[in-house]
């Protein structure tokens, strides 16, 4: 394992710098895989809503990452361990945030170029299985789940129409009309090693590349879920603008999880 991915794992995953009871929680677990217990973080106790642990994959720029979701119930600790027992995040709210307590957390690790870190690195630092989610709600009561983790990668989906320019810098080259736009893309049917794969749905993401609002959530941005059996989208002409320049994004979504992206950059005509 190379010396950046041990960043990843050792750096991006401890959110808070603290075990969920320092004086008896442990960075490993029992033997048998079970969550080590302490105070903070029990053995046993009431589903959490969401555990959600994934890849995320993108082909076009050739990089990947691990994310996760966990949540459901406003939580004041969190710990996850992976199928060995290696604590792998600790969540720990402080202050006035623990006294709010947290609902959802979603995270994104970095994401290093393949060449950097290598999807096998990824595989081999996180082990496919169960990863064992533990915790405490806000009035007190355990939580505990289980999200399910595989390296069944899926190929990218291959877009289709419309043509599409690497960077936003040469969208010039790839410019569609205001009206009628459709995305359309190849259905993907394999994982990355050619092995079969469940296609849940697909998801198209068209984002406006420029936009001043650094302090707000206003970016527009287009963003549906389809079928698995669709290959195309209809993109709203009340969305776009004239003679603008947007991110497209297709990614195919695997019944464990993972995902893998393609992109690409357009440009709408003046009008």
């Amino acid at each position: 394992m190379s010396g950046a991915f041990k960043l990843i794992a050792g750096v991006a995953f401890v959110l808070v710098a603290t075990a969920c009871n320092s004086s008896t929680s442990s960075t490993t677990t029992p033997s048998g895989g079970d969550a080590a217990a302490s105070a903070d973080c029990p053995a046993e106790g009431e589903e959490f809503e969401t555990a959600k642990l994934y890849i995320e994959h993108n082909a076009t720029d050739a990089d990947t990452g691990v994310h996760g979701l966990f949540g459901g119930a406003a939580w004041s600790e969190l710990c996850i361990w992976d199928p060995k027992g290696v604590q792998v995040l600790v969540v720990d709210p402080l202050a006035q945030l623990n006294d709010l307590t947290v609902a959802d957390l979603f995270f994104e690790s970095r994401e290093p170029e393949n060449s950097e870190v290598s999807i096998a690195d990824i595989e081999a630092a996180f082990p496919e299985g169960e990863y064992q989610v533990s915790g405490t709600d806000f009035e007190g009561t355990p939580r505990m789940g289980t999200a399910l983790f595989t390296h069944d990668i899926p190929v990218e989906p291959t877009i289709v129409s419309p043509g599409l320019a690497e960077d936003a810098e040469t969208a010039v080259d790839a410019v569609v009309p205001m009206t009628g736009l459709v995305v359309e893309w190849e259905p993907v049917t394999e994982t990355l090693i050619g092995d079969d794969v469940t296609v849940t749905g697909y998801e198209v993401i068209v984002t406006k590349e420029e936009h001043e609002d650094p302090n707000g959530w206003s970016r527009p941005v287009y963003d549906v879920h389809v079928a698995p059996t669709a290959t195309s989208l209809s993109v709203p002409d009340e969305f776009l603008e004239p003679d603008t320049v947007y991110e497209l994004e297709v990614l195919v979504l695997e019944e464990s999880g993972n995902q893998t992206i393609s992109v690409g950059f357009l440009l709408t005509a003046s009008g």
